[in-house]
């Protein structure tokens, strides 16, 4: 039985080891709490502690009450979200923005994360809306990172949708760039929803010629994830291909990246390939790298479609060197390092008839020292490990024929692009601004 009366008088004490203590007992019992309204005035006041540490742990604590708590209505094991428990949802909505203006950088970055998950419990989704719309425009980096991220799922909530499209691309003609290029990224993932697509890409495409380049980046990466949307993709396509011959490399970067995610919804294949091939010739290091990233991509899909096993087998090899060149150019943490030595142990597998066990552990040791600085590495980790697994599966399956060797590749295709594009640049000189590459990545499914 929870000792909700001791907790309470921990939250009120003037150790702050005790306060700390009591917040760790709210955040892992928290639907055990006979008085939920007691439990959360607790939480919310320790969010406004004068200790720095405690109030970022209240509101990660707050984030995890917020989005958790057992479904009384189905098995015990299951999760509904806090706020279904606490009754005033829309002041736990008013809390959370007050903590986005706290002085502590820590305390503002806590609170941000949980705008995302908070949104869909909110009775007023437009004034939410409006809200959101006010934090793009924030000071803080993180915030407006955050907020941008939000008002990609709060897109699909929100009732008028040609005029949450409206409000976004106001947000577009800001004078600061940095809210144009959150605006431009938020653009992209809305993209699905909005009724006028025709008009809707005329609006993305008008900003790729924004003064400043990482708006341009952001434009770019945007028209990527809105391609499988567009009625005339002959003109999409079009309008991608003239930016690998901009004058600025990140936008030539940013496109060739593009025509490796969209390759698929491409008519003109060879085409494609065709312009890849020109841009791995680029004077620029990190254009090529992203050129024969995406060649290697684009053969992994060929590779899915082939006819026959000797395409197939031809396809792979040309992949794996393609993820090596690219690599081998990069001047930063590239999503090729990641897919290389995935594609590398499968290809020993399937036509070497190598030992998985031997493969297994060789890929484990080259992919975790591929994601050791990386900022997903957490989540990247969970990916080496299932990718592990997927080698082992490929052996004990036997020899496989031309249409299991097609339906494995497409499916670690799709995960083993996910997964790689978690992977963040870390270095200033770097195409994407880290939030950008971060965009991509969720894109890319």
């Amino acid at each position: 039985m929870v000792d909700q009366k001791k907790i309470h008088n921990q939250c009120l004490s003037s150790d702050p080891k005790e306060r700390m203590h009591a917040l760790e007992e709210l955040k892992n019992f928290f639907s055990f709490m006979p008085d939920k309204q007691q439990a959360w005035n607790d939480l919310h006041r320790l969010t406004s502690d004068e200790d720095s540490y405690v109030r970022d742990s209240a509101v990660k604590a707050l984030d995890f009450a917020f989005t958790q708590v057992p479904d009384k209505q189905q098995a015990y094991n299951d999760l509904l979200r806090l706020t279904s428990d606490v009754p005033d949802k829309q002041q736990a909505w008013n809390d959370l923005l007050k903590l986005i203006t706290d002085k502590d950088h820590d305390v503002r970055s806590s609170a941000v994360i949980t705008l995302d998950s908070a949104f869909s419990d909110v009775p007023d989704k437009q004034q939410a809306w409006n809200d959101l719309l006010k934090l793009i425009t924030d000071k803080d980096h993180d915030v407006r990172s955050s907020a941008s991220k939000a008002l990609d799922s709060a897109f699909t909530q929100v009732p008028d949708k040609q005029q949450a499209w409206n409000d976004l691309f106001r947000l577009t003609n800001d004078e600061n760039w940095l809210v144009r290029s959150s605006a431009a990224e938020a653009l992209g993932s809305a993209f699905s929803q909005v009724p006028d697509k025709q008009q809707a890409w005329s609006d993305m495409h008008r900003l790729i010629n924004d003064e400043n380049i990482f708006v341009r980046i952001s434009a770019t990466l945007a028209l990527e994830s809105a391609f499988s949307q567009v009625t005339d993709k002959r003109q999409a396509l079009n309008n991608v291909l003239r930016l690998t011959n901009n004058k600025d490399h990140e936008v030539r970067s940013s496109a060739a990246y593009a025509l490796g995610s969209a390759f698929s919804y491409f008519s003109d294949k060879q085409k494609v390939r065709n312009d890849l091939l020109k841009l791995t010739n680029d004077q620029n290091n990190s254009v090529r790298s992203y050129s024969n990233h995406s060649l290697g991509r684009v053969s992994i899909f060929m590779a899915s479609k082939a006819e026959t096993e000797e395409n197939y087998k031809k396809e792979l090899e040309n992949a794996i060197k393609y993820f090596e060149t690219a690599a081998k150019e990069a001047s930063c943490d590239n999503p090729a390092q990641f897919c290389l030595p995935f594609y590398r142990s499968f290809y020993s597998i399937i036509f070497k008839r190598q030992d998985a066990k031997e493969e297994v552990n060789k890929y484990l040791e080259e992919a975790k020292a591929v994601i050791e600085n990386s900022k997903g590495k957490k989540q990247l980790q969970k990916a080496v490990q299932y990718l592990a697994e997927a080698l082992k599966e490929v052996q004990n399956i036997g020899n496989l024929d031309l249409p299991g060797m097609r339906d494995e590749l497409s499916f670690y295709r799709k995960y083993c692009d996910y997964a790689a594009e978690l992977m963040s640049c870390t270095d200033e000189k770097a195409p994407f601004a880290t939030e950008v590459l971060r965009k991509a990545a969720s894109s890319s499914t």
